[in-house]
């Protein structure tokens, strides 16, 4: 497994993954943390809460596409130049899928790093007066991992499954545009669209008076049992992709 695992890091070299990781790394960040540049003094004294509510909606927009994009760097080598038949005789099925997907969780995880490397630099280089809750970071790092975790899984299935790369790519945008509109519908419908998890499992609500423009956060309940419930879900799609491409003709 090992010596597989190297070998799609081989692979892996020359096509350019980790420069879309850094920039869609990077988008989310100066996106985030564009309007704190003319921030004042309330505006300081809520900038952890304000990036912990609006990094949220960002990943709903970005992540799901990006991940799509990663996923479709790993595993259009294989489609496209007709070396599954070849792979497949010399390795496991399952191995190779399984390595994929350590390859592309790989780039999710240093994704969500960046992520949550940028909010600590960001207090320091405003000098946010709020103080940090090491609770909500460690919440907002577990959120971006479990939703995006389910959601590669599913985009290196299509990725492996369709030998055009143009669905796999047009899936992860309709879940960008999805997830985002889902967010408001009632919370009913919008968990029962997966590419909405990314803001479902945030800790914090905001509060907006339209007379006197001031946004107040307040911080709700994590729900325990509906992140529980998906990851339950994500073991199951783990499962039913994998059997979808050992089942598949090459």
């Amino acid at each position: 497994m090992s010596r597989q695992f190297y070998a799609e890091r081989i692979k892996a070299r020359r096509r350019h993954v980790w420069a879309v990781t850094a920039a869609l790394g990077l988008a989310l960040l100066l996106w985030s943390t564009f309007n704190l540049r003319n921030a004042d003094a309330e505006d300081l004294a809520t900038g952890y809460s304000t990036l912990f509510y609006q990094i949220p909606l960002l990943n709903t927009v970005l992540l799901p596409l990006g991940l799509a994009v990663i996923a479709s760097r790993l595993c259009d080598w294989e489609i496209r130049g007709n070396t599954l038949k070849l792979l497949c005789t010399l390795q496991k099925k399952s191995a190779f899928y399984d390595c994929k997907l350590l390859m592309g969780l790989g780039y999710l995880f240093s994704i969500a790093l960046m992520e949550t490397a940028g909010i600590l630099a960001a207090g320091i280089f405003y000098h946010f007066t709020e103080k940090l809750d090491v609770r909500l970071l460690l919440l907002h790092f577990t959120e971006i991992i479990a939703a995006g975790t389910a959601l590669y899984i599913f985009q290196q299935t299509l990725s492996l499954l369709w030998k055009d790369q143009l669905l796999p790519l047009a899936m992860g945008l309709v879940g960008s545009f999805a997830g985002l509109f889902s967010l408001f519908f009632p919370k009913g419908i919008s968990r029962l669209v997966p590419w909405s998890y990314f803001c479902q499992f945030t800790p914090l609500a905001m509060d907006w008076d339209p007379e006197t423009r001031v946004q107040t956060f307040y911080a709700t309940p994590f729900p325990t049992k509906l992140f529980l419930g998906f990851l339950a879900a994500t073991v199951c799609v783990y499962i039913l992709g994998r059997t979808l491409f050992l089942r598949k003709e090459v």
